[in-house]
């Protein structure tokens, strides 16, 4: 399978492909994002993140669709699989996460997903 790893930035928005989150370590950095394409036609994603203690994140694909909640434990601590179809996207594409209900300032955006 192939992977790629992006980071998961504090950052209120981003273009649909996250062109504009750079992938480098930084205090903004809360989390990492492992996508990998699987022999099946889908792709795992799974998120190791240190945020906020006891919140539920919605986790989407994004501009496409949720992808699931995740939710930190008593520490801020999450570690989630996740899956969606392949053929969703074409070969480059972001995620995005928020807290429902939140005000601005509360989002995540991941780094470029690149499968090219």
């Amino acid at each position: 399978p192939t992977q790629r790893q992006v980071v998961l930035v504090h950052q209120e928005a981003s273009d649909c492909s996250g062109s504009d989150v750079p992938n480098v370590d930084s205090p903004l950095v809360g989390g990492m994002v492992t996508a990998t394409r699987l022999f099946d036609g889908n792709t795992s994603v799974k998120v190791a993140m240190t945020m906020k203690p006891n919140t539920t994140y919605r986790f989407s694909l994004k501009c496409v669709r949720p992808l699931g909640e995740i939710k930190t434990d008593d520490e801020g601590i999450a570690n989630v699989a996740l899956a969606f179809p392949t053929d969703m996207v074409g070969p480059v594409y972001s995620f995005e996460m928020s807290v429902e209900g939140a005000p601005p300032g509360n989002k995540y955006q991941s780094a470029q997903v690149k499968f090219q």
